[in-house]
């Protein structure tokens, strides 16, 4: 998900498969909310579909109670930021690799 290789519109939409056009990267919008570009950002931390924000939601409390300095860091106007602050911290590569994971299986359930 963050070297891309992923089934978010961010990535798929930008192929040309079978009787498709490339997407312009600006109108690859998130198949939920229709509100911002599906990226994987937009996806584990910004957009309010009810599972996403559910799985948020348990990610959070777990990498605040590993890492409560980052405790209210996510900024929802820049979860970009938050993203690349919190990808080099290995003691949380399971915990991101597991939300990752759920954010994938959501969004592959829905067309």
């Amino acid at each position: 998900m963050i070297l891309s290789g992923h089934s978010l519109d961010i990535e798929r939409r930008r192929w040309k498969e079978r009787g498709k056009k490339i997407v312009p990267r600006e109108w690859r919008l998130c198949r939920f909310c229709y509100a911002y570009v599906e990226d994987p950002a937009h996806a584990m931390f910004a957009c309010q579909h009810a599972k996403l924000v559910e799985i948020r939601q348990v990610f959070l409390g777990e990498l605040y109670d590993t890492l409560p300095e980052l405790s209210g860091t996510l900024d929802p106007t820049d979860v970009l930021k938050f993203f690349r602050d919190i990808l080099p911290r290995r003691e949380i590569t399971p915990l991101l690799g597991k939300l990752a994971y759920d954010v994938l299986k959501i969004f592959d359930s829905s067309p």
